[in-house]
């Protein structure tokens, strides 16, 4: 399994790359009236406007860095009756991958940094990084909603 290390304000995390359509530069943009502090806005994805989630907003209530590795991780956002949806996700450090032995996340959901690079478990490190699972990281309802007026 090939996974995508990145940085939300101090922790690490990792996300599944065959959820990812396409990692972008930060782009300018469009805020957007009444939504949740943590959506960043609307970006100009190949001609169509799709919702971008400030993820260090979102879990640390924290602004973004804008560094030249923070990046837009345009991923494949499954929505109830509307189908997958293109959704933007602001990270930090979006700079590596990663292949491992494991089919699935821990039961804990969380590695130890050297069980990623060795596919084994190991005691006694202290870096630790959570499996990002889309679904269940974000708040479904309020994410459904940011595509309400294509139904």
């Amino acid at each position: 399994m090939l996974l995508l290390l990145f940085e939300i304000g101090n922790g690490r995390y990792a996300l599944e790359t065959n959820q990812i359509i396409e990692i972008v530069p930060l782009v300018n943009l469009k805020k957007t009236p009444t939504t949740p502090a943590y959506v960043a806005g609307l970006m100009n994805y190949r001609g169509e406007g799709i919702p971008v989630v400030n993820l260090c907003q979102l879990v640390d209530n924290a602004p973004i860095e804008d560094a030249f590795s923070t990046r837009i991780i345009i991923v494949s956002y499954p929505i109830k009756k509307l189908g997958d949806r293109p959704l933007g996700l602001i990270a930090n450090n979006v700079t590596e991958t990663v292949r491992i032995k494991l089919s699935k996340p821990p039961p804990t959901g969380v590695f130890m940094d050297s069980s990623l690079y060795n596919g084994e478990e190991t005691q006694g490190t202290s870096d630790m990084i959570q499996w990002f699972d889309v679904k269940r990281m974000l708040p479904e309802e309020e994410i459904a909603l940011l595509f309400e007026e294509e139904e």
